[in-house]
């Protein structure tokens, strides 16, 4: 019977102690894809890579709103969708705005887009979800 009720109280810590390491949605780190359609950006992505200078390049999208980095550049503001292209307007002092066109409404790892406006490219190596992204 001892051994029934430790190995019972085991189970339960078990399940516990597994509960505590996930988020609210059941995952307890963010996922990766290969390909991400640009109608979901809002829903929170991280696009990552590199430029042809061989720069970092990343492309944070949440809700409305993006934030760029290129190297030691910074800029933000919030982004909208026409049909295949991203518009992103630079809400920083330096103000302006730029677009990123994908001809297919995807933005696949291993594809290099032009940030045009901005004089940079982003060579994608990685899309992961954002679980901040609220």
């Amino acid at each position: 019977m001892k051994k029934i009720v430790y190995t019972l109280l085991l189970s339960i810590a078990f399940m516990v102690l597994n509960g505590c390491n996930s988020n609210s949605d059941g995952n307890s780190s963010p996922k990766t894809f290969k390909g991400v359609d640009v109608a979901y950006l809002k829903d929170g992505f991280i696009v990552d890579g590199r430029n042809r200078a061989g720069e970092s390049v990343t492309l944070e999208y949440c809700n409305n709103r993006y934030t760029y980095y290129s190297g030691t550049g910074h800029w933000y503001g919030h982004f909208s969708i026409k049909r295949d292209r991203i518009n992103m307007f630079d809400e920083t002092a330096t103000g302006g705005s730029y677009r990123l066109d994908t001809y297919n409404n995807f933005l696949e790892v291993g594809v290099e887009y032009s940030i045009d406006f901005q004089n940079d490219e982003i060579i994608v190596a990685q899309i992961t979800q954002d679980l901040n992204c609220r």
